[in-house]
């Protein structure tokens, strides 16, 4: 069987102009194909689960048993933490209100047995209560031992039993230290836990299933101003998307401004692009679950890539009123923190909506393409909006954060809630312009709206980036 897998690996898919192998590296988030390639091609540790026994569900995920209790899990990571033991963090999901406190097998090498360890920690992330109706998410830590403290794992099985043979396998992505993306020209500083200029954003996104939706045009629109607003990438997750978005988003993945990452719900949530549309409508708290799996995925896989990661979704723009770019806006932040001795867990940005029924008459305004939407729609209410939990966006401290929801924290990197917390930005500073509902009669009144033209400092220079783009895909 193990040559038998090696030639199918090896096997070349020439239509896509690569081998299996390859396709399911960049495709399969968090298969360690590389390793199980070399235990196939060398011989492996007979605890070392492979290809045909790892049990899969829903493509990305994988499932052990305890009994009655199934955990589904879809990814693991390596945390260096700091001032503490390194760890690594499994996420997944289980009906369980109390999943058991099973064990990890850490692989090191492919020829010797796996580290075991107990499951130390388990955090339910989810600000909505345990309920067994629905698929909760879950965070599991696993420790690493004093003897291999020192060491990063390859990959990480979940079982109930230390010696038992595992039926899940997961990468463990990670780093020892951050890369040198984070930094302002690839720059490091001498001391970047204290250094308060030159740090690089990204952003994560949701899990697009705008399948139904043609939103290619504001995607690109979405993607140059955040690159003009000096965001260093955007991460992105797809499951099923319209032929036209999934143009741009090979474009800008090609371009190296966007990565994506392919997602599927867990059982007993459906798959199916039209009726999942349906689910998301009819069963929000159960889609809102499952969100936090991809959210907290997102900061944890690309935390050693950069240090400080916001959540925003692509119908919501952040605008800098008295700084050019997010460099510039983080530093004036940092600078204020370390002068009063703080580290938040991050920056809470307050929503303002900027109505889709509301057409400037400005001659500006007026010149800019039908295509640009944001740079088109400049009014917005002139009373703010009242602000509550959920209209903020936030963005996070890699060194702090470790689990979050669509907009604040659940989770810190010493366990529980973080403290101290995101700290709100006067919206003076920044804030996020929500491009998304209608405003209709309320807006009738006489001076019930104002028109905002911050974004427009990009304006030439994103018209022309989205103008090239679109011309390019041929979607104008």
């Amino acid at each position: 069987m193990g040559q038998d897998t090696i030639e199918q690996l090896d096997l070349s898919l020439p239509w896509l102009d690569t081998t299996t192998k390859e396709y399911l590296i960049n495709h399969h988030p968090n298969l360690p194909v590389n390793f199980l390639y070399k235990a196939t091609r060398e011989g492996g540790c007979s605890l070392l689960p492979f290809l045909s026994s790892i049990q899969w569900v829903n493509i990305y995920w994988q499932k052990m048993r305890l009994n009655k209790t199934a955990i589904l899990l879809y990814s693991a990571f390596y945390d260096p933490n700091p001032g503490g033991k390194p760890c690594v963090r499994l996420l997944g999901v289980t009906r369980s209100t109390k999943p058991p406190a099973v064990w990890c097998h850490l692989w090191f090498s492919t020829q010797q047995p796996p580290v075991v360890t107990r499951i130390t920690i388990i955090d339910h992330l989810d600000y909505q209560g345990l309920s067994s109706d629905r698929q909760m998410p879950f965070m599991f830590t696993c420790p690493l031992p004093s003897q291999v403290a020192h060491l990063q794992p390859a990959a990480v099985s979940l079982v109930h039993q230390p010696c038992q043979p595992a039926t899940t396998l997961l990468q463990v992505v990670g780093a020892k230290e951050r890369e040198n993306s984070a930094y302002l020209n690839g720059l490091k500083p001498a001391n970047p836990a204290t250094a308060v200029k030159g740090w690089v954003p990204a952003v994560c996104g949701p899990a697009l299933y705008y399948y139904h939706e043609d939103f290619s045009k504001r995607m690109v629109e979405w993607l140059e101003i955040l690159r003009a607003e000096g965001i260093g990438k955007v991460f992105l997750y797809v499951t099923d998307v319209h032929p036209n978005l999934e143009k741009v988003l090979k474009y800008y993945e090609d371009d190296g401004f966007l990565h994506l990452t392919g997602y599927s719900y867990p059982p007993p949530y459906i798959n199916e692009p039209s009726l999942r549309r349906l689910w998301t409508l009819v069963e929000q708290y159960k889609m809102f679950a499952q969100e936090n799996i991809y959210f907290t995925d997102c900061l944890l896989r690309h935390m050693h890539q950069y240090r400080f990661i916001a959540h925003y979704d692509p119908d919501e723009i952040p605008i800098l009123p008295n700084h050019h770019n997010y460099t510039h806006f983080l530093e004036h932040m940092l600078t204020r923190d370390a002068e009063k001795k703080l580290k938040p867990a991050g920056y809470k940005l307050q929503w303002n909506y900027f109505y889709n029924d509301l057409n400037s008459s400005s001659q500006g305004v007026k010149e800019v393409p039908e295509y640009l939407w944001a740079l088109r729609h400049t009014l917005t209410p002139t009373q703010p909006l009242k602000p509550t939990p959920g209209t903020f966006k936030s963005l996070f401290d890699m060194d702090v954060v470790r689990a979050i929801y669509s907009h604040s924290t659940l989770l810190c990197k010493h366990g529980g809630k973080c403290n101290p917390d995101v700290h709100i930005v006067p919206p003076s500073l920044a804030y996020i312009g929500h491009f998304k509902f209608t405003c209709g009669n309320k807006c009738s009144a006489a001076n019930s709206t104002k028109e905002v033209l911050f974004l427009h400092k990009y304006k030439k220079q994103v018209t022309t980036a989205v103008t090239n783009v679109l011309k390019k895909l041929e979607l104008i």
